[in-house]
């Protein structure tokens, strides 16, 4: 189904990666199917600025051209987040030059790259992975301990003011299951955007990555009161990152596409019935290239299903019922 099929539903995108770009099928399958394209680590903070005050845009600029070509939207991704983080950015043990170096790149990159993104990760991940554990609701990150937790409304205080009509995003994973370690995580969401909002700044919307165990349930009510909680703060919601996670999933090809099925419905029961997304977003778009296969490998050997379309391209029977989803708004 080609993206232009659905103008007034719910845009649907996936990230693409620069170095599978000379795969002209690859490629292709981006320019038919996607209304919005995602560069999945082209602007990431090691790879823009390697070296201080030295800036590579070239991948990310090859994928924003592709974007601009095939009239396509994009969005970027990240700002802050624990991991990508250059050597000469961790070296820094001063508070104040930290600030300033990070104020420096944001405002850099999202200079360069305004009026070409409709949205910004402005913090990728700030959430305690274990929150009861960690003793505190933020992961414990280089960020988190030069700067502490106003690393947060630093950045977006900097890329709000750097691309102003850019929407900007708390991004965040494991928001959509059953349990009291998800409740948390939740609610600690919640927080964050409160306490932006408290000291008067901006946030547009939370992202939730939505990389979803099939073994896992969706706690389908309490997604979607997190998604009507937001709205009833201004705040709007998207998925960024959906993908199936299949390696508890016994069977074959087609007993791990049935639990995928179940489990993107679920999800989408929840995301929808709290209101209307703004867009959502799978990492990636074909099986052909996946981060799932190499970090959570199925033990049977059989090559892991993750995305909307396999390794041959062919559309699963659960892509399509995302997009008639999606179609409908």
């Amino acid at each position: 189904m080609p993206a232009t099929a659905a103008p007034k539903g719910i845009p649907f995108g996936a990230a693409i990666q620069s170095e599978h770009f000379e795969d002209t099928s690859y490629r292709d399958l981006f320019a038919r199917e996607c209304d919005l394209v995602l560069p999945m680590n082209e602007l990431k903070f090691a790879l823009v600025q390697p070296e201080r005050g030295q800036f590579d845009f070239s991948r990310a600029d090859r994928l924003l051209d592709f974007c601009r070509d095939n009239g396509k939207t994009a969005r970027g991704t990240t700002f802050v987040w624990y991991s990508t983080n250059p050597a000469w950015v961790e070296a820094i043990e001063d508070p104040v030059e930290l600030e300033r170096a990070l104020v420096d790149h944001i405002e850099r990159v999202a200079d360069h790259c305004k009026g070409r993104l409709t949205s910004w990760d402005v913090v990728n991940e700030v959430i305690a992975h274990e929150p009861e554990e960690n003793g505190g609701p933020l992961r414990d990150t280089f960020w988190l301990r030069r700067l502490g937790p106003r690393h947060i409304p630093i950045a977006f205080v900097a890329a709000s003011r750097a691309d102003p009509k850019a929407k900007m995003v708390l991004n965040e994973y494991d928001l959509e299951f059953r349990g009291p370690r998800f409740d948390q995580r939740r609610a600690i969401a919640l927080s964050i955007v409160r306490q932006l909002q408290d000291a008067g700044i901006r946030i547009d919307a939370a992202g939730l990555q939505a990389h979803l165990y099939a073994h896992q349930e969706i706690d389908v009510e309490a997604l979607a009161r997190f998604g009507a909680d937001l709205k009833a703060l201004g705040v709007g919601i998207l998925t960024t990152e959906l993908d199936v996670i299949d390696f508890q999933v016994p069977g074959g090809p087609e007993e791990i596409d049935r639990a995928a099925a179940k489990v993107v419905g679920d999800y989408l029961d929840g995301l929808l019935g709290g209101q209307r997304p703004e867009t959502v977003i799978t990492w990636g778009l074909t099986d052909r290239y996946n981060w799932v296969e190499d970090v959570m490998p199925r033990g049977d050997g059989q090559p892991c299903r993750p995305l909307p379309f396999d390794a041959d391209l062919r559309p699963k029977a659960w892509y399509g019922d995302l997009r008639r989803r999606l179609a409908q708004g």
